[in-house]
């Protein structure tokens, strides 16, 4: 116990610490080249000796490489710093010795002395430990949700391909035949008079109004011209029918080439169009634009479509991709992300530019299915 009278403010800091194990070592003169052997033990609190399962009297008066030949470097190398620094030093590490994960603080004392305090971090490594575990998982199931998004968006078109396909080949030929029918019998003066020919000229009207109808709902399933002949001109049909009714005019532009669509995969293509028709809708529902330019970008690797209004704009909240940024960006975020591309938003009072960047081959695409 002398080492402790020799320093009063640590005598009483040392009986203090119950719980947390504490050693006091002198430092030897030859520290740098004995290192462990050069740490000779003073005192150690009964915590320590019930971590470490030591007895006092066995440790007193031997040095550190003795009482622990086995043990992790770090724990003496930062009484050996904190001496030569004249500084406090810390570590933490597992430990072999006592199947806990340590917290060490080493700090100078006078008179050659220095002490270490070990902190218990175990549980709150273990919680640590966990709560990688559980971003890992989340992550992942982050993942796993941007590709069920992405199939969706996939799966969705191709559902709606098939029905569009089903309504042209079955109803539109069906009320197709029956508008030439019509006609014919007109032409013949098939009605006799007067009341019947209003009658027929009724009934051509109607069938023409659902052939027209009919026409409409399959492009609003899935545009034939999408995938026969790109993805620019399906844009541009896409502002026609959405923009034009409302009084917006629009623009497209393309570059690099990109009015050879045909060198971006079929996926890739739907999800664009897909997306782009969700912010023009955006648009004519919150922006109070009175022009939309949309520009199909291409490089090398990369297809960009680019929608630019000159609305007012869109509130921060909604641009910074975060949680408030809406579930519409939220997903378009997230579907293109799984497939190796990203959306970009810039926003202010005269209007918003929102970019939408893919890739021109999906990677990971296998059998038609990403």
């Amino acid at each position: 116990m002398a080492g402790l009278k020799e320093n009063n403010f640590f005598e009483k800091f040392f009986f203090e610490q119950t719980f947390n194990p504490i050693a006091l070592y002198r430092v030897l003169p030859d520290i740098a080249e004995c290192g462990a052997a050069a740490l000779v033990y003073v005192d150690v609190n009964d915590a320590y000796e019930k971590v470490n399962k030591v007895k006092r009297e066995e440790v007193i008066g031997k040095s550190f490489a003795q009482v622990w030949p086995d043990a992790e470097p770090c724990w003496h190398q930062i009484i050996e710093e904190c001496v030569g620094e004249n500084r406090a030093v810390h570590c933490e590490s597992e430990s072999s010795v006592t199947g806990k994960y340590l917290e060490a603080i080493a700090f100078p004392l006078s008179n050659n002395m220095a002490a270490t305090i070990f902190l218990d971090r175990t549980e709150l490594k273990k919680s640590e430990m966990e709560l990688e575990e559980s971003q890992k998982k989340l992550l992942g199931y982050r993942s796993m949700l941007r590709e069920l998004a992405t199939k969706l968006t996939i799966s969705e078109e191709t559902t709606r391909r098939e029905i569009a396909t089903d309504l042209h080949d079955s109803i539109g030929h069906s009320l197709l035949s029956l508008l030439l029918d019509l006609r014919k019998l007109k032409e013949k003066n098939f009605g006799s008079g007067e009341e019947a020919d209003k009658i027929l000229s009724g009934a051509i009207e109607s069938t023409e109004k659902m052939i027209a109808e009919s026409r409409e709902l399959i492009f609003e399933l899935s545009p034939p011209i999408l995938l026969e002949v790109g993805i620019t001109p399906a844009l541009e049909a896409l502002a026609d029918k959405l923009l034009t009714p409302r009084g917006i005019k629009w623009y497209v532009a393309t570059r690099g080439g990109c009015e050879k669509d045909f060198s971006a995969d079929d996926a890739v293509c739907i999800i664009l169009y897909r997306m782009s028709r969700e912010l023009l809708i955006n648009v004519i529902k919150h922006a109070q634009a009175s022009a939309v330019h949309i520009s199909v970008n291409r490089g090398p690797n990369k297809i960009q479509v680019v929608i630019e209004d000159d609305g007012v704009g869109m509130k921060k909240k909604y641009t910074a991709g975060g949680r408030k940024s809406g579930l519409g960006l939220f997903s378009i975020r997230e579907r293109l992300l799984h497939i190796g591309g990203d959306m970009r938003i810039v926003s202010n009072k005269d209007g918003t530019i929102v970019s939408l960047l893919a890739p021109l081959k999906i990677e990971n695409e296998k059998n038609g299915e990403i």
